[in-house]
């Protein structure tokens, strides 16, 4: 079901955004729109790739750079579940107004201690 996200503002002065590339910027975005009302989403290049960039041709490798970018400032967080990757942007429900959630069918992103976020190939 497609969902209305909202991109603040703020979001282009922000200190965090304000430091990713242009092209994870525009990334980032994309995983907002693509993000369940848990703010998690399919991390895989193929899903990403079919999402946000369903017109265009993505190296694995430039996604993986940006993706890093991203989640190097915190912006997301990338875990593994099993073979599957997952992705979840913590404050979402902060800067997201959710009329009718649904509850996501993602696992949740585990206790910060246990992330692994040099792992994102």
């Amino acid at each position: 079901m497609a969902r209305i996200r909202t991109i603040k503002p703020s979001f282009w002065g922000d200190d965090k955004t304000s430091q990713l590339s242009r092209d994870a910027r525009l990334l980032f975005i994309g995983l907002i729109s693509m993000a369940d009302d848990d703010g998690r989403f399919l991390a895989s290049h193929a899903a990403i790739a079919g999402y946000v960039y369903p017109n265009d041709v993505i190296r694995a490798v430039q996604l993986a750079g940006w993706l890093s970018e991203i989640a190097g400032l915190g912006l997301v967080e990338l875990y593994n579940g099993g073979a599957v990757k997952y992705g979840a942007i913590p404050k979402y429900r902060r800067h997201q107004k959710i009329s009718h959630p649904t509850k996501s069918t993602l696992p949740a992103p585990p206790p910060p201690d246990t992330l692994f976020p040099d792992d994102l190939s």
